[in-house]
């Protein structure tokens, strides 16, 4: 046993020569001399291990750039092969050889490793933002935190170069925060974050200073090679605090430190202001030439209170501070805050190296502050609340008495004596208001005053950025009057239309008179059965074609207006080339303030909204997907969509018109002159409805698609400068859409709608309440 005990002595005694070695080896086998130096070391190394997950490391980069498509094996086998140029895949890529596990991993090349390894940060970290910080270079004094602090940067890899600086080496007391195994005391830290960090990304540079930050290294340090574009110093050396501060001022580096108590983060942007005073003036009372001769706790305590701040500690440590040297040797710290404050520096330095913040301050991030048992939860607050739902206000006939007043002068309207009884008022104004009108906002007023119905519309129901000078209004007034001439003919009534609007009141848009008896000529009366059964079907698979003659028929539908055509495309690929403009315009819109607020206002997220506002689009009318749903749910605030107009992304809002252009079985344009003439877009709006109904009529699903439209009208004629922004997109696509139509300069694409056979959505639009849009004065 003796003997045992000697020779166990002698093997702990020796001094391993890898103790300092914190640096991987790479080989690669497309290079003759680093193959033969690879031959050479396996021979000479038979014990070692060897890891080759070359190929998973290629599918996985492979699907991560083509994130749409679902490859079977031999598709992505093939899609390898192209992509290595056929090359044996051992020869594809890097080994990398780590001497403290005896372990050899075979892995991607640079730019694919970290593109594969990063891809989940996006787009929390954009492309470009990523290519800016692999410039960046970021300095760390002191491991305890700071290696959570490295570790954590490492992962997020928001830089391409890391400086540690540690002379300490790991102990036990170490290991209550410090993530690391029993194996590794003895070693520097310097060595072990170096390691870990090599074993996450072998291609991160890493530079170690194993003596610690002195007076001497300091300057490399700060700008060996290329200057520190942060430091974080996180030491418990008193006087390299200070000093390394110095240096940062001087060179003008900014300073980052977290204390892992609440959070506590100090941010010194000595980068912006190097007139800054060193950690916010706090230590100025006191001479800091005397801070090397303080060695006692007795004499560094006058220079660490302020640093640490100890009025704004936790109670915890106040209490432990008292304990010092009595039944603890110096402060405690937790694993949790030195965790906790690895991602709060990693945070705060990213945004730093891309210029989103710019201060300078002390700042707290306190668990205990905002999650206890005074503070109620989210979901408490949340359920606690009932749901503020927003309804659109009526308007009265005060809105309108002056405007009729006018009205009844200029049109030289007299009390219209007629049997029209308030009940078949009511019933033909029912009927109207079963018509479809963009967003399912409604925008019609009725007012019956002295045998005269007047049309308005409705002025707190105008607001779209696709209504520019009511033209989306006029359309749905259309197809409301084309329901109405339906209605009247089944309760044996005629009715005479003068359409407006008055030039200096274009709200008002109509005025009908009515007469006993059909009205013979009217040849759409056979529809009446429609119009209660037809609605906005968004169901994106398709049940079959159209048969030629359903597309025949469309095609030849008789114009109400001779100044209008109808183009019918049931061809793919110009359905295609259509899909493509439309769903830029659509991408180019949602990514707009203007469009994500009318996006906001349009849609009713809960049932019970849709049930209490009875107007708007019923989220749960649209046909997506569970994932789709949350899309839209996340993208109810501005400042979500804001970055997805900055990063020029946002095609999520495309995917809808792709969908159902994909699953349409033609789509219709209907198209008029190039003007905003009331009259045209009122017969425009008749003519949808004799289109939709009759498509009811065949049990086909019609949806419109009007958004391109709407807004390449709105291109030509606004020069406000709140659409500005949006004009020359629209206008190349406007361009762009007209050479695939046909459409000439003198015409403009009035209304787009898609046809298919679909199944019914069990949801439909609601519907306001007669009292709320009809007065009977």
């Amino acid at each position: 046993m003796n003997q045992f005990f000697e020779k166990l002595r002698s093997i702990r005694g020796i001094e391993l020569n890898d103790n300092m070695v914190c640096r991987p080896r790479f080989f690669r086998l497309n290079d003759e001399t680093s193959r033969q130096e690879f031959q050479v070391f396996l021979e000479e190394n038979v014990s070692v291990h060897v890891s080759d997950e070359i190929y998973s490391q290629l599918t996985e980069l492979l699907k991560l750039r083509y994130p749409k498509k679902k490859f079977s094996t031999e598709e992505l086998n093939e899609l390898i092969r192209d992509h290595t140029g056929g090359i044996d895949l051992l020869e594809y890529g890097q080994w990398v050889y780590y001497p403290w596990l005896n372990k050899v991993s075979h892995i991607l090349p640079k730019e694919e490793f970290v593109e594969v390894r990063t891809n989940r940060n996006q787009y929390k970290i954009t492309p470009k933002e990523e290519e800016l910080l692999a410039t960046k270079k970021i300095g760390i004094i002191g491991l305890s935190v700071g290696k959570a602090i490295a570790l954590t940067i490492a992962l997020e890899r928001i830089c391409g170069e890391l400086v540690l600086a540690d002379f300490d080496v790991i102990e036990l007391s170490n290991l209550n925060r410090i993530q690391t195994g029993v194996q590794n005391m003895g070693l520097k830290k310097t060595v072990i974050v170096a390691r870990e960090i090599a074993e996450i990304d072998p291609y991160l540079k890493v530079t170690c200073m194993h003596d610690g930050l002195t007076e001497e290294n300091v300057n490399d340090f700060f700008t060996q090679d290329k200057k520190l574009d942060v430091c974080i110093e996180v030491c418990d050396g008193l006087t390299t605090k200070i000093f390394a501060r110095q240096k940062a001022k001087e060179l003008e580096v900014p300073v980052v430190m977290n204390s892992s108590d609440r959070g506590t983060t100090d941010i010194e942007r000595f980068d912006l202001d190097p007139g800054l005073p060193i950690l916010h003036g706090l230590i100025d009372h006191l001479d800091l030439s005397k801070v090397k001769q303080a060695k006692t706790n007795e004499e560094k305590v006058p220079y660490l209170l302020p640093m640490l701040g100890v009025e704004t500690s936790s109670e915890r440590l106040k209490a432990s501070m008292l304990e010092i040297q009595e039944t603890i040797t110096t402060w405690p710290q937790l694993a949790s805050g030195v965790v906790f404050g690895g991602g709060i520096c990693t945070d705060v330095c990213r945004r730093i190296l891309l210029g989103q913040f710019t201060k300078s301050g002390r700042y707290f991030v306190d668990p205990e502050k905002e999650i206890n048992d005074d503070v109620d939860g989210y979901n408490y607050n949340r359920n606690g609340q009932k749901e503020k739902i927003e309804v659109i206000s009526n308007t009265s006939i005060q809105d309108y008495e002056n405007v009729l007043s006018l009205a009844f002068d200029l049109l030289n309207l007299n009390e219209h004596k007629s049997d029209v009884t308030e009940k078949e008022v009511e019933d033909l104004v029912k009927a109207a208001s079963l018509a479809p009108s963009g967003g399912n906002i409604q925008p019609w007023k009725w007012i019956f005053k002295k045998g005269n119905l007047f049309l308005f519309v409705d002025k707190h129901r105008t607001s779209s950025v696709l209504n520019y000078a009511n033209t989306a209004s006029y359309i749905a007034h259309g197809t409301a009057i084309e329901n109405m001439l339906i209605k009247a003919n089944d309760l044996n009534l005629s009715l005479n239309i003068k359409q407006l609007p008055l030039e200096e009141h274009p709200n008002l848009t109509a005025v009908i008179t009515f007469t006993r008896g059909k009205n013979d000529e009217y040849s759409y009366a056979h529809l009446l059965p429609y119009l209660e059964k037809r609605y906005t079907n968004r169901k994106v698979k398709s049940e079959g074609q159209l048969s030629d003659d359903q597309l025949a028929f469309f095609s030849g539908f008789k114009m109400l207006n001779d100044q209008f055509r109808l183009t019918v495309y049931s061809d793919r690929q110009k359905m295609n080339e259509l899909k493509r403009v439309m769903t830029q315009v659509d991408q180019l819109y949602y990514t707009s303030k203007l469009g994500h607020q009318n996006f906001n206002q349009e849609l009713r997220w809960t049932p019970k909204q849709a049930k209490v506002t009875r107007d708007g689009v019923d989220l749960d009318t649209i046909d997506l997907t569970p994932t789709e749903k949350a899309g839209f749910r996340v993208s109810k605030k501005w400042e979500v969509v804001r970055y997805l107009k900055e990063w020029n992304l946002g095609a999520a809002y495309s995917k809808l018109t792709s969908k159902g252009i994909d699953a349409a079985s033609a789509l219709v344009v209907v198209i008029g002159p190039n003007d905003l003439k009331a009259q045209n877009y009122l017969d425009c709006g008749r003519l949808i409805e004799q289109i939709w109904l009759s498509a009811t009529s065949m049990n086909l699903a019609l949806q419109p698609m009007s958004i391109s439209s709407f807004l390449f009208s709105r291109a030509h004629f606004d020069q406000s400068e709140e659409f500005s922004s949006l004009k020359p997109d629209l206008l190349r696509l406007d361009k762009k859409f007209r050479s695939i139509t046909g459409i000439s300069d003198s015409e403009s694409p009035f209304f787009v709608f898609r046809l298919a056979k679909a199944d019914e959505h069990e949801i439909r639009a609601l519907r306001r309440d007669v009292k709320d849009f009809l007065i009977h004065d």
